[in-house]
């Protein structure tokens, strides 16, 4: 018990030395949000600011990018939405002043969207055993010792924070990082991939359904038997299906293989220092959806692994995980969550997943 309460004051104390909040009378002002004003003033500021993530709750104007709901009755059920959002990052974010949390939250583009509609719509990665398919078991170097940190942004491995937009395509993203690392690896040269390529094309065989989810090792499989994938300028994301345009003459990289990490942290560990960036599937929830800053540790009240992300890295201390999203830059810490290492947080370790090209 001693050990346990030393580890979450150190994680609190490292949360909070990396936070760019201000606190005052138990209160968090995050970036542009002053959390003590009133509701409406907060979904004003919402509005101007961020706009929803539902292509069915909005009109954009010309060029500013600015919204507004499609009609007074939607605007009013997502002020509501968005108000009991506020109070649960206020009553969550009260115990992150105070030390008792190690992670705080915030407004960003979801806020106005209920945990239901979130899961739906962001967080539906299909429920099939990675393993499926010709996936070998990660072993890792004879007498490999991991160095204590890691973070493949450094090495040139990773690609800047992708928005996956109102699609459930996680899988694709958290597919394509890996692939990327991979890639970048053995050539030296960083490319982006097609995410859209992977929701057109990839099929249900492999356990993909587009938007509405899909696997990331069933995604190494189709792109080793397709013999490759195309880049992203090449074959550009679009935020919903659409008929297969793969074309093989623009093919920029291909899958030999592909395994699966044992499910434990060690082993993630081992094969994040050892072979780059890996697809994890973890388990998501209204904490996710609001997550803005801080040493992430608590996926309670979901147990199904609903979402996929990209391993990049981890650090002793504190000793986390650096884990890149898809949900953009606004999101998280400019797109990525900070997770704590130790107790397999969200299940991180249990369905890890990487090629090699």
């Amino acid at each position: 018990m001693v050990l346990l309460l030393a580890t979450l004051l150190l994680l609190a104390m490292a949360a909070h030395s990396f936070s760019n909040v201000v606190s005052y009378d138990g209160v968090i002002q995050i970036g542009a949000y002053n959390m003590s004003l009133p509701t409406d003033k907060l979904f004003q500021l919402f509005k101007d600011k961020t706009g929803s993530s539902s292509p069915d709750l909005i009109e954009y104007t010309s060029l500013n990018k600015h919204f507004k709901y499609k009609r007074f009755a939607e605007e009013e059920k997502r002020r509501h939405i968005f108000a009991d959002n506020v109070r649960y990052i206020n009553k969550h974010n009260a115990k992150y002043a105070s030390g008792e949390s190690t992670f705080y939250l915030g407004i960003n583009q979801f806020t106005d969207m209920s945990y239901q509609e979130f899961a739906e719509n962001y967080a539906n990665l299909q429920n099939q055993d990675t393993w499926k398919g010709n996936a070998s078991i990660f072993l890792p170097p004879e007498n490999y010792r991991a160095p204590s940190s890691v973070d493949w942004r450094q090495k040139g491995y990773v690609t800047q924070v992708k928005d996956q937009g109102p699609c459930g395509s996680g899988w694709a993203f958290s597919a394509t990082g890996a692939i990327e690392g991979q890639f970048a690896w053995q050539t030296g040269t960083l490319v982006s991939l097609s995410e859209q390529q992977l929701i057109d094309c990839s099929s249900r065989s492999y356990g993909n359904y587009g938007c509405r989810g899909g696997s990331p090792g069933g995604t190494f499989q189709y792109v080793r038997d397709q013999e490759g994938i195309e880049s992203e300028p090449d074959y550009p994301y679009r935020t919903m299906p659409f008929p297969c345009s793969f074309t093989k003459s623009k093919v920029r990289a291909t899958v030999r293989e592909y395994f699966i990490v044992k499910p434990d942290e060690n082993s993630l560990e081992t094969a994040t220092a050892s072979e780059g960036p890996i697809s994890a599937s973890i388990k998501v929830n209204r904490k996710f959806q609001l997550y803005k800053g801080g040493v992430f540790s608590d996926c309670s009240g979901e147990t199904s692994w609903n979402h996929a992300v990209l391993v990049v890295g981890y650090t002793s201390i504190p000793n986390v995980w650096l884990v890149k999203n898809s949900y953009g830059s606004d999101w998280g810490e400019e797109g990525y969550i900070t997770m704590w290492k130790g107790w397999n947080v969200c299940d991180i370790a249990s369905k890890a997943v990487f090629p090699r090209v």
